[in-house]
């Protein structure tokens, strides 16, 4: 961890919560540093010699939020937003939070669960710099909240207790390695080094049926299996990913 002298207690503060070491400059010792600039918060990869953020407001968000699709995309249809229809969603895999971005400003409520402490920061600093826009605030009004857990955890907790369901439940699994990386953007590459392979996802498909009202959507690469043997009601499919769409049938 790197950071500014205007960050310094923020950076101790999370490098004693997380065990993390905290550095006053850049070292290639360590694969992956998070550096806490003045005015961002960024994840610097001394193998692939480049940075990531989040940005809700300009870059690669900003330009698929205008240009995605709208409601016609494929994975609009997948949650099920039609006219009149604009579900609560429950991201349980945020990543760079991408996905969820783009749901929240077709009108959809999002709550958003990352189980990594730097990816969450990441996403933090990025809802924190982006509040002051107005068209954001919109966003974060109609609900936009982030939560640093375990997603099993955090559905089995809800289970216990009266809180709302969501009316979807999404999935998105970490991607299996490649052989070749280079067909793997860097950062892919970055948060595959950080997640590993998830080897949970039956057990949160399981848990999230429990728990969703509607339905649960899983995010596959286009000639995947299924994360388990529980075969979809339906799917939806744009050119390299397919949406997998198990329909809740409430007693």
């Amino acid at each position: 961890m790197y950071f500014s002298k205007l960050r310094h207690q923020q950076a101790k503060d999370f490098s004693l919560l997380n065990k993390f070491p905290l550095l006053k400059k850049r070292n290639d010792q360590y694969d992956l540093q998070l550096l806490f600039h003045a005015d961002l918060i960024e994840l610097f990869d001394s193998q692939l010699n480049t940075t990531i953020s989040v940005d809700f407001l300009k870059g690669s968000l900003a330009h698929r939020q205008q240009f995605g699709g709208g409601r016609g995309q494929a994975i609009a249809k997948a949650m099920g937003l039609k006219p009149g229809i604009t579900p609560s969603i429950l991201d349980t895999t945020a990543g760079l939070a991408g996905d969820a971005f783009v749901l929240a400003t077709l009108g959809c409520p999002v709550t958003l669960i990352e189980r990594s402490p730097i990816l969450f920061s990441l996403i933090e600093d990025a809802v924190e710099r982006a509040s002051l826009n107005d068209n954001f605030q919109t966003i974060l009004k109609q609900g936009f909240h982030i939560f640093n857990c375990d997603a099993n955890d955090y559905i089995t907790k809800q289970l216990t207790t009266s809180a709302e369901a969501p009316d979807v439940i999404y999935i998105d699994p970490m991607y299996p390695d490649r052989k070749k990386s280079a067909l793997v953007k860097k950062d892919m590459q970055i948060l595959q080094r950080l997640h590993g392979n998830d080897d949970n996802t039956s057990e949160l498909l399981d848990n999230a049926l429990k728990y969703a009202r509607k339905r649960v959507v899983v995010k596959r690469p286009i000639q995947a299996e299924t994360i388990s043997k529980k075969v979809p009601n339906t799917c939806i499919k744009s050119k390299k990913t397919r949406y997998d769409i198990y329909t809740i049938e409430k007693m």
